[in-house]
């Protein structure tokens, strides 16, 4: 038996759209002002989940009609193939419904199968030729039945290979079946024009004989204003509780844009509503000719909360200067730490760190804060239960070939970034190095390599969605988020310029690490670039990355004082400790027993004059990483970081007060 679809955690917000649209549409009407309907595309980093949404979109939709289709699963397919494949999944009869007929798009099908030709110089003889092709069509159609119960219909799904288009037009028909009459009442006055409608199907079957670009597309626009036209016709014709729904995964996959290209031009071009939604999933952005906007991902995106079909409707211009406001992404969120603990539920009595654990790394991302729990739940719950969780990245995972077991965050590392070629990774973990993505590119880095991957890096990594807004350095930062109570307060504050997402970049980083001297070699060209241009919070922020500890204590005991307010201060004392760490944790040592031996190798010098404050840089930099934050309830190192400050402002009459508050909030 199949598995059952579950709904997915975080997509309340994409549900609700999704029922709206579906609800909006009936007797081939749409919208409040005349819209119709958006072509909604699901984005998302790559394991964001978009694929399971649409599965259980298609689950609350499964008793309407509605069809699926991967554009990643097969080779490319022309838009009217395609919309012969939708036509035949809507087709379907589902209980107490009346079944969808596609009269014009059957006999179109039907007329550019590549087994029919049509006399072109003698009409009656062209008319006899297709009506006998029907009656042929409808006579095969109890094989074409049988065929289709064992592999006819995954065949043409994507899962396996149909040969011929009158075979799928004969599909169409089953079920429901395709009465002779309505084929010919209903289609082939549509196709009237200029000439008889036996004259324009000639027509028709001559260009789909003819292998230029313009003649294909004009066949394949033949049929796709067949296909919505039968949908807008069966909508008209009966009435109907809920529009039909296609699923679209992956339509940033070759073929996909072809045909949602063409499907909203045709809409754009008739201005007549129809009964159709389209809901696509998408990992590239750069592949979704939505709506431009300021930003690396380079279109209008919304959040699951705050999406709506007003809120669409609201965000078209008027008059449009083109056709891309018919597009409509919306993007999956990372999941909250709530939701993170709900997909850990099973080992929550067990190893109740796991899941807290998940989410600080992960910040959320679905597929990895599951593998995250997957290997956790490997864990023996005894007492080196925590030192394994410490660890889990380096959990060895059995290769499906067989070959040698690879470390967790490679493996996870690899699957994020399927698609980018070696060089790109290779120059992404470079990046990693550079607290805002951009300074990679300013300070040089990539200068060893190909123009093709600098000219590219940047716009692959945004419109895949990796780069997001900074966090707010400040004490909720070691918790997971920043709360932004210090921002504004320093007089040279860090640029706000889109970031990595933490958890690809704290894989990245781990990859760069592997290596001393790269690892050395990065961030010493990115400090000599911040020194240059004046930088001065990523100069002491790169030297900490370097383990320059003295020099990074000397510089916050003169801010200190030189500095307006206690505020600011701390703004850049969150700022320069946000650095990463070489060797961010040892799993056999807890941070707190770790953060004396670390002050007192790096900063010998510090450490005897200025201990509190040594040991608080230290503190803060070692908690800047998740894993040494265990346990969930009162997070590892906030007694010494408390302490810290508390002892800072008992030798710091300027900053007193300021200090004690701030070491409240490590209680």
């Amino acid at each position: 038996m199949p598995e059952p679809v579950r709904r997915p955690l975080g997509i309340e917000g994409i549900e609700a759209l999704y029922q709206e649209c579906r609800t909006m549409v009936q007797d081939g009407r749409a919208g409040r002002g005349g819209r119709g309907l958006p072509v909604l595309v699901l984005v998302g980093t790559r394991g964001s989940g978009r694929t399971a949404a649409l599965a259980w979109l298609g689950y609350l939709g499964s008793h309407r009609p509605h069809a699926f289709y991967d554009f990643a699963s097969a080779g490319p397919r022309r838009p009217h193939e395609v919309a012969g494949r939708l036509a035949y999944g809507l087709s379907h009869r589902f209980a107490r419904q009346p079944a969808l007929l596609f009269p014009r798009l059957t006999l179109g099908l039907l007329v550019v199968d590549p087994g029919l030709s049509l006399d072109a110089n003698d009409s009656r003889r062209a008319g006899h030729q297709l009506r006998r092709a029907l009656q042929e069509a409808r006579e095969s159609t109890g094989a074409a039945d049988r065929a289709a119960d064992v592999a006819g219909l995954l065949q043409d799904l994507n899962l396996l290979q149909i040969p011929g288009i009158g075979l799928l037009a004969g599909l169409i028909r089953r079920p429901p079946r395709l009465p002779l009459s309505v084929a010919r009442r209903t289609g082939f006055s549509w196709y009237a024009g200029p000439h008889a409608p036996v004259d324009e199907l000639v027509a028709l079957n001559q260009l789909s004989k003819s292998g230029t670009d313009v003649d294909r597309a004009a066949v394949d626009r033949r049929l796709c204003e067949a296909f919505l036209a039968d949908l807008r016709g069966e909508y008209a014709r009966r009435r109907r509780d809920r529009n039909c729904v296609v699923l679209l995964d992956n339509a940033d996959a070759e073929g996909g844009r072809d045909f949602l290209d063409l499907l909203v031009r045709l809409r754009d071009e008739s201005g007549a509503p129809d009964p159709l939604l389209a809901v696509a999933t998408a990992s590239d952005t750069g592949r979704i000719p939505g709506p431009f906007a300021r930003g690396p991902a380079g279109v209008w995106i919304r959040s699951p909360e705050e999406a709506s079909y007003a809120d669409w409707e609201q965000s078209v211009p008027d008059p449009p200067p083109d056709a891309s406001w018919h597009w409509y992404c919306v993007q999956l969120r990372d999941l909250t730490a709530a939701e993170v603990s709900q997909l850990g539920a099973g080992i929550a009595d067990r190893l109740p760190e796991a899941s807290p654990l998940a989410h600080r790394l992960t910040r959320g991302h679905a597929w990895s804060a599951g593998r995250l729990l997957e290997a956790a739940a490997r864990i023996p719950g005894r007492g080196d239960s925590e030192a394994l969780l410490r660890g889990i990245l380096a959990t060895p995972v059995p290769s499906d070939d067989g070959s040698e077991a690879e470390p967790l965050d490679r493996v996870i590392l690899r699957d994020l970034l399927d698609g980018m070629n070696e060089e790109q990774r290779a120059a992404l973990v470079v990046c990693s190095a550079a607290r805002e993505f951009d300074a990679a590119w300013d300070a040089d880095l990539l200068e060893s390599f190909s123009l093709r991957t600098r000219n590219s890096l940047a716009r692959e990594t945004g419109t895949r969605l990796w780069l997001v807004g900074p966090v707010p350095q400040d004490a909720g930062a070691r918790g997971g988020r920043g709360s932004g109570y210090l921002e504004n307060s320093h007089p040279r504050p860090l640029s706000g310029r889109p970031v990595l997402h933490p958890w690809l970049r704290l894989l990245l980083l781990q990859e760069l690490a592997r290596s001393r001297s790269r690892w050395d070699e990065t961030h010493e060209q990115l400090q000599v670039w911040h020194m240059l241009y004046g930088h001065p919070l990523d100069v002491r922020y790169h030297a900490l990355a370097l383990g320059q500890l003295d020099d990074v204590v000397d510089h916050l005991a003169r801010s200190l004082t030189e500095l307006p307010d206690t505020d600011a201060w701390l703004y850049e004392l969150y700022a320069v400790t946000a650095a990463p760490l070489r060797t961010p944790v040892l799993p056999e040592r807890t941070a707190t027993l770790r953060v004396d031996r670390v002050a007192e190798e790096l900063a010998p010098r510090s450490f005897a004059e200025r201990r509190a404050l040594t040991m608080l840089v230290a503190a803060l930099w070692l908690a800047g990483d998740a894993r040494n934050r265990l346990p969930a309830a009162r997070p590892e190192l906030n007694d010494t970081i408390g302490s810290m400050f508390q002892s800072l402002a008992m030798h710091s009459d300027p900053r007193r007060v300021g200090l004690r508050h701030e070491a409240a909030k490590y209680i």
